[in-house]
């Protein structure tokens, strides 16, 4: 029975070649055995998810539409087992994902639909760095930093992210009085819901 090895990488050897600065050079391995398929993270640093779970170090055996995410959803991939290994999809298109942030393009979808006008470039790094670490709280002078990186931290006052993070929810909230995607931590932050 043949073995064949793909790497999924920024490194430019790499067979599936991944432009983005939170992939790792040698970031996931998929192997074929006959008709089976496994894959495993290569201790990249943001990570391997196969359908929302973190890969440990252990492979695991994929089935056909698993969703493979590379360094915390950057890159969505849909594992096909009949004709092409893994092919690039659109995870604006997928059933279930209401928010979907494309860093290299630098688009952003919601419920299925592009979001247009695209956002400024503060809006877009402030969400960002939310969708980068969904789930998680950010503190203001971690959203200070990626919205705001001419300043330091401290030089950005909570109105000017406050009202950053108000134009956001103006954009991409189905109701900015009542918001779904980014949700205020008080005393703290923000974070982005995970559903």
């Amino acid at each position: 029975m043949s073995t064949m090895v793909c790497i999924l990488g920024a490194a430019p050897a790499s067979e599936i070649f991944i432009d983005s600065p939170y992939v790792s050079r040698m970031h996931a391995q998929i192997t074929r055995e006959g008709e089976s398929y496994r894959i495993r993270d290569l201790e990249s640093k943001n990570g391997t998810f196969v359908n929302g779970n973190r890969l440990k170090a252990d492979e695991l055996h994929l089935k056909n539409g698993d969703r493979i995410e590379l360094a915390e959803g950057q890159i969505a991939l849909k594992f096909l087992s009949r004709g092409t290994t893994v092919t690039l999809s659109s995870v604006a298109a997928d059933d279930g994902v209401e928010l979907v942030l494309n860093q290299g393009s630098r688009e952003v979808w919601v419920a299925g639909s592009k979001l247009e006008p695209p956002l400024s470039r503060k809006e877009f790094d402030v969400l960002g760095l939310l969708y980068r670490v969904r789930g998680q709280a950010c503190s203001k002078d971690d959203i200070a930093d990626a919205g705001w990186p001419e300043q330091d931290s401290g030089d950005v006052g909570d109105q000017e992210i406050e009202q950053s993070v108000r134009r956001l929810r103006l954009r991409i909230e189905p109701d900015a009085s009542n918001p779904r995607f980014i949700i205020t931590v008080r005393g703290f932050g923000y974070k982005l819901s995970q559903g």
